[in-house]
């Protein structure tokens, strides 16, 4: 009789086991579906190069300062027009270095979570309401990241478009005003 209840006792105990292990396998793999978005994410970070923004942000101060330093008087309007069509890129991609970053600091933050997650699940800490209430919470961040990305992406590659089409205008009136002031004809 005792061994009949210990083998009821080990087959409890193997088919308990092996429920478990199906579980975990299943949200590991809920997990993981999580974590193809973050690849995503990543992906759109290492495709933004910050240091190219922060070049031209430096560029472009620097340009306006020489031609508020240098011009007197007024410029001709349509050459203002072309010049400011330039700095607004200014202004785009002082917002693209911000979103990056916080989509970069989030992206980090997200991972660390999604890792957590992953060893609870694998130390079985969490009841099925437990799991859903934070897998819903993650799947939920996750998705903002995810449309925050894609307003990154958008706004970076057209930001780049808008300054690959008015730098060369830019600096073709830089390069007239600096012919101008530094040439060694006089002007009358």
């Amino acid at each position: 009789m005792i061994r009949y209840a210990a083998f009821i006792l080990l087959l409890a105990a193997t088919s308990l086991t092996s429920c478990n292990q199906e579980i975990k396998e299943e949200r590991l793999k809920r997990i993981d579906s999580l974590g193809t978005h973050l690849n995503h994410v990543s992906e759109v970070i290492a495709s933004v190069d910050s240091a190219m923004i922060q070049s031209r942000l430096d560029e472009m101060d620097r340009n306006a300062n020489w031609l508020n330093d240098n011009i007197n008087g007024e410029i001709k309007l349509p050459t203002a027009i072309k010049f400011g069509d330039y700095m607004r890129c200014q202004k785009f991609y002082g917002k693209a270095l911000n979103r990056y970053r916080k989509v970069k600091s989030e992206l980090q933050y997200s991972e660390k979570q999604m890792e957590t997650l992953r060893k609870d699940v694998k130390n079985s800490f969490y009841s099925d309401e437990e799991f859903e209430g934070y897998f819903r919470t993650e799947a939920e961040a996750i998705k903002s990241l995810i449309e925050a990305t894609d307003e990154l992406e958008g706004s970076y590659d057209a930001v780049n478009e808008q300054y690959m089409k008015t730098k060369p205008a830019a600096t073709s009136i830089l390069d007239s005003i600096k012919s101008v002031i530094y040439s060694s004809e006089p002007l009358i």
